[in-house]
C-alpha cells in the first residue's frame, strides 16, 4: 500500500484531517446542494418543500440499506490493507458492490410501485402536496441504483486511505445536480419533476465516475478489478455481520423518523416544511459528524489490523479535541443564526416561527452529538457495529415515545423539539460512557489482539 494511503504510520492529527475533511467537505456540499434545491422548490410554495421533504425519507431508507453494505465493505478493505492483504481487501469492495446492486435494484422497483401506498403512511390532509409527493417520488426513485453502486465505491477508497478522489467526483455530480435543477424547474417548466431528474442525472454521472475510478484510476486500490464478480459466501456473512447493526440502527432510525413525522404532520404543512427545511440547515453539524465518524472508522480499522493500540488510543484524543471544538461552534451557528437562516428558504411568519424554535433548541443536543461521532467511528472500526446499533435503537425508540407525549401536552410541536433534544441527548451520553469503558478493555501496545 502507497505511504500516503498508510493510516497506520506517520503523524496521527495530520492524517485523520487529510482523511477525514474530503468527507466533510462533501457532507457540507451536499447539504448547500439540498439547501438549495429547497430554495429553488420553495419559490413553487412551501407545499413543494414538505412534498419533496415527504418523499425524500424513502429515499433515507434506501441509505439505510446502503449502510449495511458500505460499512461491510470499508471494513473489510481498511482491515486487511493494514494487515497487508490487498487480495481479501479486494474481495470484500467486489462482494460489497454485488451486493448493494442487487439489493438496489429490488427496492428500486418495490418504491416506484408501492410509492402511493407508501406514501399514505405520513396521512397527508393535503391532496395536492400528496399528489406533488407522488410525482417527484416516481422519477427520483430512479436515482437509487447509482446510489447503492457508487456509496460503496466510496467507503472501498475510504478503507484504503483515499477519500480525496471520491470527494472530486462527488463534487462534480453536485455541481451537475444544482445546475440543472433551476434549468429543469424553471427553465423548462419541469416544476418538481425538474429537481428529480437532476438528481437522477447527478446519480447516473457519480456512479460511472467511480466504476472508472475503480478500474482506470493511477491511483485505484488494487491493480485489477472487476465490479461484478461470484459472490463468496464467507465474504457476504461476514460483510452482513459488520454492516447488518448499523443497516438494522439506520432503518429503525428513518423508520422512527417517519413516525416522528407523521406526529409533526398533524400541526400542519407548514411544521414539515419547517421541519425539513430546519433538519437540513442542522445537517451542518450531522453531516459533519457522521463523515468524521466515515474517515475514523478507516483509520480505526487499519491501526486495528495493524494491532496499533497506543496509536489507536492517541487517534481518540485527538479526535474527541476537534470534534469538541466543532461541536461548540456550531452550536452558537445554529442558535444565534436560526432566524437568518430559516428566513432564506420560508416566507410564511408561522413556519418562520417554527423553524427557528427547532434550531434553537435543537443546538442544545449539538456538542454531546459531534463527540459521539468519535465513539460511532472507533467502534466499527474495531467491527464492534452492534454497540452503536443497540444504544441508536433504544434511544430512537424513546426518542417517539417522550415526543408522541410532549405533542399532547401544551407545548404542541414545540414538545416534539424537546423529545428529539432529550433522545440525541440519552443516545450521545450512552455511547460516550461506554466507549470509554471499552477503551480500558484494549490491551496495550504490542500486546495480543482482544477477543470480541
Amino acid at each position: 500500500m502507497q505511504s500516503k494511503y498508510n493510516l497506520t504510520e506517520g503523524p496521527i492529527f495530520n492524517k485523520l484531517f487529510r482523511l477525514s475533511l474530503p468527507i466533510m467537505a462533501t457532507s457540507l456540499f451536499q447539504t448547500a446542494h439540498t439547501l438549495t434545491n429547497m430554495f429553488w422548490l420553495s419559490w413553487l410554495g412551501e407545499a413543494y418543500v414538505a412534498a419533496a421533504g415527504l418523499a425524500g425519507q424513502f429515499l433515507w431508507l434506501s441509505f439505510a440499506l446502503i449502510m449495511i453494505f458500505r460499512i461491510g465493505a470499508e471494513i473489510g478493505v481498511s482491515q486487511n490493507m493494514g494487515r497487508g492483504d490487498a487480495d481479501t481487501a479486494k474481495s470484500f469492495a467486489q462482494n460489497g458492490f454485488v451486493l448493494a446492486m442487487l439489493v438496489g435494484a429490488v427496492f428500486t422497483v418495490l418504491v416506484i410501485v408501492f410509492r402511493v401506498y407508501l406514501l399514505r403512511f405520513f396521512n397527508i390532509g393535503n391532496p395536492y402536496v400528496a399528489d406533488i409527493a407522488q410525482r417527484y417520488m416516481g422519477i427520483v426513485a430512479l436515482a437509487l441504483p447509482f446510489n447503492f453502486g457508487h456509496f460503496v465505491i466510496t467507503g472501498v477508497f475510504g478503507g484504503f486511505g483515499n477519500t480525496k478522489l471520491p470527494f472530486y467526483i462527488n463534487s462534480g455530480a453536485l455541481v451537475l445536480n444544482i445546475i440543472l435543477s433551476p434549468i429543469l424547474i424553471f427553465g423548462f417548466n419541469m416544476g418538481i419533476t425538474g429537481a428529480a431528474a437532476a438528481m437522477v442525472a447527478a446519480a447516473a454521472f457519480n456512479f460511472i465516475a467511480k466504476i472508472w475510478a475503480m478500474t482506470r484510476y493511477k491511483n485505484r486500490p488494487f491493480e485489477s478489478y472487476a465490479p461484478f464478480v461470484r459472490l463468496a459466501k464467507d465474504k457476504v456473512r461476514q460483510i452482513l455481520k459488520w454492516g447488518m447493526p448499523v443497516g438494522v440502527e439506520q432503518i429503525l432510525g428513518v423508520l422512527m423518523f417517519m413516525l416522528m413525522t407523521r406526529i409533526i404532520a398533524s400541526f400542519g404543512y407548514q411544521s414539515v416544511a419547517a421541519h425539513q427545511v430546519g433538519m437540513q440547515i442542522e445537517s451542518l453539524s450531522f453531516m459533519i459528524g457522521g463523515g468524521f465518524a466515515s474517515a475514523l472508522t478507516a483509520f480505526i480499522g487499519q491501526n486495528y489490523g495493524a494491532k496499533k493500540w497506543g496509536r489507536m488510543r492517541s487517534t481518540f484524543r485527538v479526535s474527541y479535541i476537534f470534534m469538541g471544538m466543532y461541536g461548540i461552534a456550531i452550536t452558537a451557528v445554529l442558535f444565534f443564526g436560526a432566524t437568518p437562516f430559516v428566513s432564506i428558504f420560508l416566507s410564511e411568519p408561522e413556519s418562520i416561527a417554527i423553524g427557528t424554535d427547532y434550531l434553537r433548541i435543537i443546538a442544545l443536543a449539538q456538542i454531546l452529538f459531534c463527540l459521539e461521532g468519535v465513539a460511532t467511528g472507533s467502534f466499527r472500526g474495531r467491527g464492534l457495529t452492534l454497540k452503536p446499533t443497540i444504544a441508536s435503537v433504544s434511544s430512537n425508540v424513546f426518542r417517539v415515545i417522550i415526543c408522541y407525549a410532549l405533542a399532547a401536552t401544551a407545548l404542541g410541536v414545540t414538545g416534539v423539539w424537546w423529545g428529539i433534544v432529550a433522545a440525541m441527548t440519552l443516545r450521545s451520553v450512552w455511547l460516550l460512557v461506554w466507549h470509554r469503558i471499552n477503551l480500558r478493555k484494549m490491551p496495550k501496545e504490542g500486546a495480543a489482539e482482544p477477543q470480541g
